[in-house]
């Protein structure tokens, strides 16, 4: 289990994507670095979680948890932010830890659900996306999801 920070190269890069969660250089969303399909990916951790099924939550005293929603694709290395490593609470970390396993089939099966949406309506544009995905951050990644 890997968490850390996005760089500031990816932030400048993806500047302009309104659903790519961002605080600033000062308070960076910790990210857990989880591996589906042969891509990498960074799941955020936020406090305010607002519980769906797409998300996890770590730690219910301050609402926190992984928003899968938000999560991005991870194409260079120098995307990650190798120069700090984040903290947070060991309770969190080792509920995080104790089911990983959990997590990553869950965010694997939102994944491949993302992907059936994007194909189904671009085979049909008549029939609407999913509401589920109207605010996900991988809609800017689909070249790298193979979906163009």
């Amino acid at each position: 289990m890997e968490l850390r920070y996005l760089s500031s190269l990816f932030y400048q890069k993806y500047k302009d994507c309104t659903e790519i969660m961002s605080k600033g250089e000062s308070r960076p969303y910790v990210i857990l670095l989880v591996e589906v399909e042969k891509n990498k990916f960074a799941i955020p951790i936020r406090t305010n979680l607002h519980k769906t099924k797409d998300c996890y939550e770590s730690n219910p005293q301050t609402n926190s948890g992984l928003d899968y929603t938000k999560a991005v694709v991870i194409s260079r290395d120098d995307y990650i932010d190798s120069t700090r490593y984040p903290e947070i609470e060991h309770k969190e970390y080792n509920y995080i830890k104790f089911k990983e396993k959990e997590i990553r089939l869950a965010f694997a099966k939102f994944v491949a659900d993302y992907r059936k949406d994007v194909i189904r309506h671009n085979r049909n544009k008549n029939i609407p996306e999913n509401p589920r995905f109207r605010y996900c951050a991988l809609q800017y990644f689909k070249k790298e999801l193979g979906l163009l």
